[in-house]
């Protein structure tokens, strides 16, 4: 009996060890250190997972990874940087790995890539723009619905339109301010992803269920996919503000 136990304990660990190695667990990205120090890899990997629901964690050097984004020949050409081509190098069979080389050649993961602000301080260093082709994103959404919930659900800390032009927290940017910003809707479709919003915000399908029993400090936002598109398609409507020209380094 003790023997029959100790096989089936061993046969649920397996089970278990299976899972969290499966679909549902986050594939595991390799990059250059330099690459991770820019911030580009979290600019991008919010936006592959709103798109494919699939998370993708970065592991540190020498760790066991799924994938690897390397400069050498091995793998996909997925965007080039300012040393020639990145590729992503295949390291597991998982087939997940395919679907976020296509996202990074589609025009959505282009997009996401061009929109990456210049500046890093190591590898994408100031005045180098990495060189895939600009993009026209498609926004498609109902007006009506995003004007109703943008003024629901950001209109507590933003001022969205005249509706509430009184209202809103000083020191969080309008919705006319956000809408003059370069690539705006991209910011428009991940911005549960930038703080403070993943404290307080959750996407159905997307983003991780709070912790049990955390602390409330302000009333949660649940919102769908869809929901996120009739915003950007409100916010499409809406009338820029001119920001001025861009500030300049000396």
């Amino acid at each position: 009996m003790a023997h029959y136990l100790m096989r089936a304990a061993a046969l649920i660990l397996l089970i278990c060890a299976g899972r969290a190695h499966g679909a549902d667990a986050p594939l595991r990205l390799a990059a250059p250190a330099e690459m991770a120090e820019t911030g580009f890899l979290t600019h991008i990997l919010p936006r592959f997972r709103f798109k494919a629901r699939i998370i993708v964690d970065v592991v540190a050097p020498g760790a066991d990874a799924d994938m690897a984004l390397v400069t050498g020949p091995d793998g996909a050409a997925v965007f080039t940087g300012p040393d020639g081509a990145i590729h992503l190098q295949p390291l597991s069979p998982d087939p997940r790995i395919k679907r976020f080389a296509e996202w990074l050649r589609s025009g959505p993961g282009m997009a996401a890539v061009n929109g990456f602000p210049v500046g890093g301080p190591s590898l994408y260093a100031a005045g180098t723009r990495i060189a895939v082709a600009e993009v026209e994103q498609v926004i498609d959404g109902d007006v009506a619905l995003g004007a109703r919930l943008a003024l629901v659900h950001c209109g507590r800390c933003h001022v969205v339109d005249k509706r509430n032009r009184m209202g809103g927290i000083g020191s969080t940017p309008s919705f006319p301010a956000l809408r003059g910003r370069t690539g705006w809707a991209d910011l428009f479709r991940v911005y549960w992803s930038e703080n403070p919003h993943p404290s307080f915000t959750q996407v159905a399908g997307v983003t991780d269920p709070f912790p049990p029993g955390r602390p409330a400090f302000v009333a949660p936002v649940t919102i769908t996919l869809g929901e996120i598109d009739a915003i950007v398609a409100f916010v499409a409507t809406i009338t820029p503000k001119d920001l001025g020209p861009p500030v300049r380094g000396n």
